[in-house]
């Protein structure tokens, strides 16, 4: 083979680095590829949060949380489908996880106390300090490397803190003369202060990285995976990895056949790089990789803001917050509610995906999101704020059942459903989805709206509407791993040489997403598990 490391890492998001970071603070030489012409993977373009249970960081605040409420938790919450030993490893792990980042980066994190967990209702679950977050980041600290940070799509240099405190649909009020101050400064918040901060350390520890680098197949020798074939300025290349590969490379959303072959319901609108195409599972299966948690994602409704693309493929953007606020609900072809709004995004997105076996349909798919005049006046809704003109992609209609008519939903279902929903959201309540009840659904509300940060009714028009798509913001099924990170053949049997994490990989959570920040923790904390065991 033409070079030699221990490890080959392939991927650089937050799982991979921290993988690579594991192994190169041990002495080993580590190789990162990745398939973008930039770094950064889908943890770029995200908040930069961990899910991290028992953390220093709230106890030092005063919060309360042990290691046992958090199994209780996560038991309830993954439904029987996770093994225990995984669960465990994963909530002994992610506080050592970031120990060893404190010590190896400049990461500095606190913890969000108001972001509750995201099934608060669950014995186990805390309202706050289990999601923490990373400050900002000087990319200006990577040299030549820092163009080849993944520029966010919609993210702006600043804290998860200030996003909760400007407010994430009032985007008129932020502060965007020191917005832009930072941008001329080069510097970075959330998940590409995290990328950034990890890279550096990578770099500092001698790792090799290298961009537009696909690895294209695993290459072994007997049962053992030795290297990978990556492609390479002059064609494909075959590099040897002494001690383990470890796939990195995030999940399959952008690939429309496993989407299909695998998810089984109309998911069209990703939320991550386009570049997630399932290169790793296609590698893993090829070698005989036991495969779980297929049908499973990190779901999400996502906004289509027609026109807006990111590497050349269509931008779709996460709704948590619009989906949240008074003057506003949510309604599929019939005119008829169907959750509670203000919900989780991963389990609304289940919802989503419901599937009508009498009527032989999804029923909640399309599904609009409809406001009042007030609405539009106060919050943005994706890049459309109060004072900027209606785009194509918003109906409009002076009455609602004008725009029943437009947006094909049933005329008398809508009025129907507006008359109860305001009925009852005069009162402050909603009988039917609970909208409001959960601290989870008052952390996603407008916090100035009295007397109910959720509920408003209805009032005058005109009335606007945007359809919201089934989305993910990552698949979470993949080769199935033991609580090293090891990936295990069809006989459950550990594939020598083989390793995976992250979106990749079958997740430690099963179906279920604890909260803000697990889908980074996962892939971290198995990442560095998996430096420590090679």
């Amino acid at each position: 083979m033409a070079e030699s490391f221990d490890v080959v890492v392939v991927g650089s998001g937050a799982s991979g680095l921290t993988a690579a970071l594991s192994a190169a603070a041990r002495g080993r030489t580590v190789l990162v590829l990745e398939k973008a012409p930039v770094f950064g993977g889908t943890s770029v373009v995200s908040g930069g949060s961990i899910w991290a249970p028992a953390n220093k960081y709230a106890a030092k605040v005063g919060a309360r949380d042990d290691r046992e409420d958090a199994l209780a938790y996560l038991r309830a919450l993954t439904l029987d489908r996770v093994p225990e030993e995984l669960l465990v490893r994963y909530v002994d792990t992610v506080n050592p996880m970031l120990d060893f980042l404190e010590g190896e980066t400049g990461l500095e994190f606190t913890p969000n106390m108001e972001h509750p967990d995201y099934q608060p209702g669950l014995a186990g679950a805390r309202s706050g300090g289990r999601t923490i977050q990373v400050g900002l980041y000087d990319s200006k600290r990577l040299g030549e490397t820092r163009t080849d940070l993944r520029r966010t799509h919609s993210t702006v240099p600043i804290t998860k803190h200030e996003l909760d405190e400007w407010g994430m649909d009032t985007l008129d009020r932020w502060d965007w003369a020191l917005i832009a101050e930072r941008t001329k400064n080069h510097v970075v918040g959330m998940g590409a202060a995290l990328i950034g901060e990890l890279l550096e350390a990578c770099l500092r520890h001698g790792v090799k990285v290298r961009t537009a680098a696909p690895a294209r197949e695993l290459v072994r020798e007997g049962d053992r995976v030795v290297g990978v074939v990556a492609d390479g300025p002059d064609g494909p290349e075959r590099i040897a990895a002494r001690l383990g590969v470890v796939l990195a490379s995030g999940g399959f959303e952008w690939n429309e056949t496993y989407v299909d072959r695998f998810l089984g319901v109309p998911m069209r609108a990703a939320g991550s790089p386009p570049a997630n195409e399932g290169d790793g599972l296609r590698m893993a299966m090829s070698v005989g990789a036991a495969l779980g948690n297929m049908t499973e994602a990190w779901w999400c409704p996502m906004l289509d803001v027609v026109g807006d693309t990111y590497d050349g493929k269509p931008l779709h953007r996460t709704t948590s917050g619009i989906r949240t606020l008074p003057g506003s609900l949510i309604v599929n072809r019939r005119g008829r509610r169907f959750v509670n709004e203000a919900m989780n995004y991963n389990d609304f997105g289940k919802a989503l995906a419901h599937f009508d076996p009498v009527s032989y349909e999804y029923e909640n798919l399309p599904c609009w999101l409809v406001f009042d005049a007030k609405y539009r006046a106060s919050y943005s809704v994706g890049t459309l704020t109060p004072d900027a003109p209606k785009p194509d992609w918003v109906f409009e209609a002076a009455t609602l059942a004008e725009l029943a008519r437009a947006i094909g939903v049933d005329e008398a279902g809508l009025a129907d459903e507006v008359a109860r929903f305001n009925e009852n959201a005069a009162k402050g309540v909603d009988p039917d989805f609970h909208r409001g009840e959960s601290t989870y659904d008052r952390y996603r509300g407008d916090r100035n709206n009295q007397p109910h940060r959720n509920l408003g009714p209805l009032g005058d028009g005109p009335y606007f509407a945007v359809e919201l798509h089934l989305g993910c913001i990552g698949t979470k099924g993949g080769p199935v791993v033991d609580r090293d990170g090891q990936v295990l053949d069809a006989s459950e049997r550990p594939l020598p040489g083989l390793y995976a994490c992250g979106n990749v990989a079958a997740s430690v959570f099963g179906p279920a997403y604890p909260g803000a920040g697990a889908t980074l923790g996962a892939g971290m904390t198995m990442g560095y598990a998996i430096g420590q065991a090679i």
